[in-house]
Parts: C-alpha cells; sequence; structure tokens
C-alpha cells in the first residue's frame, strides 16, 4: 500500500528530495538548443531581448558568454528562461531544469491533444455504459 503511495504521489510531495543538482547539464542543454538553432550568439541575444521587449538590450553576447561559462560565478536570471527558449527555438532547456521533479515543458498543441484524447476516452467509457444499460433493459423485457 505504501508503495503504491509512492507511484501516486507528486514528487513535489515525496518525502525524499530528488536530485536538483542539474546546473552542468543545463548549460550543456542550452549551448546544445544554441548550437541546433544555428543562430550565433549575437543573433541569440537580440531575439532575447525582442521577447523581453527590452528597450536597454539587457541581453549580449558577453552576457551570454558569462551566464554560459560554468567557471563564471555569473548566473543568467531565470526570467529570462522563456526569452531563451523563444531565442533558441527549443524547450530543452526548461526541460532539463523540470526534469528533477518529472514534469516537462508542453506547447498549448500538446495541451489540446492530451485533452482531446481525455475526452474520447469518456465518450468510450459513456458509450460502453450506455450500452450496458440499453442491453440491461432489453434482457429485463425478454424476461417479462
Amino acid at each position: 500500500m505504501a508503495q503504491k503511495n509512492q507511484m501516486t504521489k507528486s514528487i513535489l510531495e515525496a518525502d525524499v528530495a530528488p536530485d536538483c543538482d542539474i546546473y552542468h547539464l543545463f548549460i550543456h542543454s542550452v549551448c546544445s538548443a544554441m548550437k541546433r538553432s544555428g543562430f550565433s550568439r549575437p543573433v541569440i541575444a537580440d531575439r532575447m531581448n525582442d521577447a523581453l521587449h527590452s528597450q536597454n538590450n539587457e541581453v549580449d553576447q558577453s552576457k551570454l558568454n558569462k551566464w554560459l561559462a560554468p567557471s563564471q560565478a555569473h548566473y543568467m536570471p531565470m526570467h529570462f528562461l522563456p526569452a531563451l527558449c523563444y531565442a533558441v527555438r527549443s524547450t530543452e532547456p526548461a526541460n532539463v531544469l523540470l526534469k528533477p521533479i518529472l514534469f516537462k515543458a508542453v506547447d498549448q498543441r500538446s495541451q489540446l491533444l492530451q485533452q482531446h484524447a481525455e475526452l474520447q476516452m469518456e465518450i468510450e467509457e459513456r458509450t460502453a455504459m450506455q450500452r450496458y444499460i440499453t442491453e440491461s433493459l432489453l434482457t429485463n423485457d425478454d424476461q417479462e
């Protein structure tokens, strides 16, 4: 029973903390996403500034280099993460951050697909229930 509760309980409510020491994995995922995007660092910085609606260019190549160098003590502010994901056209960096707590970034299309699947299952369950009721009524009519 205790094992079942652990399986159905969210990791956010777990007694044992997940291993969230993922800084180097995060940096690696950002660098990989940057390479796959095909954009140079100055272009990524510009795209981030566009997404941040920044008038004073909060992000530049120098800051990106500092944020992505594991030896540096400067970290990218977390509220820039959505702009970074937009800039590199990937949610992989967000997924790396969410992975220890067993979550994943999903887009609206994925959410709609999941909702559609859930509704389809509900329709099938109700159809089966309706069929059962109909068969029960027909069986009762035959017995009378």
